[in-house]
């Protein structure tokens, strides 16, 4: 009996295998296939024509794409649903995706100074500066697509996809157009979208290639060949312009690509049989942030062919899965393999890369890994997959490095106490050592300065450094000065101080814990202040100096920063930290020099609700031993400069107003981001200050200082511009401060 059950369940099951094979590979069953054109963000009307591909249960047999539409097919083709593109597109910052914006957590302290410090960059090579070859290494995009198609990662074919797929990339030395239906999809994908100036060329097995679109930004022919019946196209191509609407350089370039894809394009929709072209007229190939709008013309250009469009609902009632969320989170990695790599060893690869194997592994963790080797600027591409083996999955990473070692950085500035700057910055990587870099400052201006750095850069290690600066100002402030640091009274109302400090460091730094960086070194600092401002009816010329001396200590400071930004943080804390111990002082005035300290700390917080932000920061400062002197007090007023010693800003009062040895300030904003990069902001901040404050009885109540402010910052490539007026209660006027770009 039981025998005679088995046999007639096989040949049930048996019988269903082949009804099945027979309705697939019904030659009744007209093939349909789905062609997406290149078009930048124009692309993104794709999804939602693929929204009422879904709703109306049409089954896509095969996808061909080329730059946009090659990005949107691939995820259409692993599995993704229309409206799960929808959503996934609705959460990306494009510029931060173009721009390969790395976040500020990735970089080292180093990196984030040159990042925060310098306008332009220019590498150069045998004395020639070189013009990159791309505005974006498409390092960005690379990532999104290796996170977002992670659940194919095993797929070589990809006819083997879901839905099977191939793209039209270009052969940048050839000129010839090539269909990438193989290999690490990330990659194929990336290379079909990179579009000639924006993104860097991608190299496939020895070849280089650039965006599809140059050579067949629509293979509908390619995709017919493939044995197709019925071809869907999405058209979001740009149409010829007039010549009110070529307003620039990108433009007229743009019009004379479409010279060639307008006039192919008239053989082409011959080939469609439902053409489908959205009404895009109005958007560009970067109107990203109008991606809301374009999909929505997508679905309206869809609609428009809904007849059409019926007669292919597959009579089985097909539905779209919907691909289900990656269940984990991480993945076990055996090991971590590094290829590619000449000039940089494996160990600094890996002390960048910091991830230990084996062992589970977050993907973010990944994704931040990338993101740490990509912000040393020493890889020109940095490509990486993940390889199921038997003994378990392997992280291959292939590196290009950069073959350049020279740059030029540029950099303008701006504020009330330097005044105006330009800074001229040449940089040299891998002088004596394969991690190190000679970097030089030259700044001219109304205040000449310079400052000089060489770093070797151990990874997770202790990094060596070596810094040297002078700089110099000339302000008119308050006669009040001279009570404070020389004890002297004066009839004038105010002085010109003249202020020049020179200051050498050798130091070691590494990372401990989570993001802090702990710094110990020597310092040499040489400081003069000196006025003209009381010249003698004998002798005009002669200055008052209120100090001459070389000091040399020994310090340690550690500094946690999570800022998102510096200059206008929405999220984050940053603690910084700070001990000088002076152990000699050569002066040319005082010789009772007695060791003292300065330890001071400030901690501040940032938090987003919506495009509101909020922030606040608190310092302490104090002096530990007897300073003999006010050299290194803590002189508060102003805004905008870099900071100098002790010298600290302080709304309501002009720089160098306020002085004590002993500082307790806090400070309060209100951050508005009226649009994009654009901020109003409310500032508060009040202070005690005094000489040995904690050492009064009545140091609380005593009565402090206040001030306010309301500006407007704007974030731009040369660093923040903004114009804040300050002002305070106690004060007959208010300020008006200026600061354009970054602080050096």
């Amino acid at each position: 009996m039981n025998k005679h059950i088995w046999i007639i369940l096989i040949f049930v099951f048996a019988q269903a295998s082949y009804l099945s094979a027979q309705q697939d590979s019904d030659p009744d069953k007209p093939k349909i296939g789905l062609v997406l054109s290149g078009g930048g963000a124009k692309g993104l009307a794709h999804i939602g024509t693929l929204k009422v591909i879904d709703s109306l249960g049409i089954k896509i047999d095969y996808v061909a794409g080329t730059s946009m539409g090659a990005i949107v097919g691939s995820l259409y083709a692993s599995g993704y649903t229309g409206k799960q593109l929808d959503s996934i597109f609705q959460t990306i910052d494009f510029d931060d995706i173009i721009s390969d914006e790395i976040p500020r957590e990735s970089k080292t302290y180093f990196e984030r100074k040159d990042n925060e410090r310098y306008g332009v960059t220019l590498p150069f090579k045998d004395f020639k500066v070189q013009v990159p070859n791309s505005l974006s290494k498409g390092q960005n995009i690379y990532n999104l697509l290796s996170r977002l198609l992670s659940h194919v990662k095993d797929v070589d074919e990809f006819s083997e996809l879901p839905i099977p797929f191939f793209c039209i990339a270009t052969d940048v030395e050839t000129g010839e157009d090539v269909i990438l239906d193989n290999g690490y999809l990330p990659r194929a994908v990336n290379a079909s979208g990179a579009l000639p100036s924006l993104f860097a060329p991608v190299e496939i097995e020895n070849r280089l290639f650039i965006d599809g679109g140059v050579t067949d930004n629509y293979p509908v022919e390619k995709l017919r060949d493939r044995g197709m019946d019925i071809i869907i196209g999405v058209d979001v191509q740009d149409g010829l312009k007039n010549r009110e609407q070529l307003n620039g350089a990108f433009d007229i370039l743009t019009q004379i690509n479409n010279y060639r894809t307008i006039s192919a394009m008239q053989e082409k929709v011959t080939y469609t049989d439902i053409y489908i072209d959205p009404d895009i007229e109005n958007y560009t190939v970067i109107s990203f942030d109008q991606g809301k709008a374009i999909i929505k013309e997508g679905e309206i250009a869809a609609f428009k062919k809904l007849d059409q469009l019926q007669k292919l609902i597959d009579k089985n009632g097909y539905r779209r899965e919907k691909l289900p969320a990656v269940a984990t989170d991480s993945i076990y990695l055996a090991q971590v393999y590094i290829n590619g790599n000449e000039n940089y060893s494996r160990a600094y690869i890996n002390g960048r890369f910091k991830i230990e194997t084996p062992g589970n592994v977050a993907y973010t963790d990944i994704r931040d890994g990338i993101n740490n080797l990509q912000a040393t600027n020493n890889f020109s591409k940095i490509n990486y997959e993940i390889i199921n083996t038997p003994d378990g999955a392997i992280l291959e990473i292939g590196v290009i490095e950069t073959t350049v070692r020279n740059y030029l950085r540029l950099g303008v500035h701006y504020d009330e106490l330097l005044r105006s700057a330009a800074l001229v910055n040449l940089t040299r990587k891998n002088v004596l050592f394969d991690s190190d870099v000679v970097s030089a400052d030259v700044i001219l201006g109304d205040n000449v300065r310079y400052n000089f750095d060489y770093y070797i850069d151990k990874g997770k290690y202790w990094s060596i450094g070596l810094h040297s600066e002078f700089v110099q100002y000339e302000k008119q402030i308050s006669a009040n000065f001279l009570e404070q640091v020389a004890d002297l009274n004066v009839s004038v109302n105010s002085i010109d101080l003249d202020y020049n400090d020179w200051t050498q460091q050798l130091f070691l730094q590494t990372k401990i814990g989570n993001g802090f960086n702990l710094t110990v070194g020597a310092e040499y600092k040489s400081l003069r202040l000196f006025t003209e401002t009381l010249g003698t009816e004998t002798n005009s010329d002669q200055r008052t100096i209120f100090e001459n001396s070389n000091y040399s200590s020994v310090y340690t400071s550690v500094l946690y920063d999570t800022y998102d930004n510096l200059f206008f943080p929405s999220s984050g804390w940053k603690i910084d930290g700070d001990l000088h111990i002076y152990l000699y002082n050569e002066s040319k005035i005082d010789n009772n020099f007695q060791e003292f300290s300065m330890a001071q700390v400030s901690v501040g917080h940032a938090r987003k609700f919506g495009k509101w932000s909020l922030r606040g920061d608190l310092l302490l400062g104090l002096p530990i031993g007897n300073p003999g002197n006010s050299s290194f007090d803590f002189f508060l007023g102003g805004y905008g400069a870099r900071r100098i010693n002790n010298i600290l800003p302080f709304y309501g009062y002009d720089f160098v107003s306020l002085s004590g040895n002993t500082v307790m300030r806090g400070l309060i904003e209100v951050d508005y981001e009226i649009f994009k990069n654009n901020h109003i902001i409310l500032s508060t901040n009040s202070v005690k200050i005094d000489d040995y404050l904690f050492e009064k009885s009545d140091w609380f109540s005593t009565d402090g200082f206040t001030g306010y402010a309301i500006g407007y910052g704007l974030e731009t490539f040369l660093g923040p511009l903004e114009l804040k007026y300050s002002f305070s209660p106690e004060q007959s006027k208010g300020e008006f401060y200026v600061n354009l770009g970054f602080q050096f």
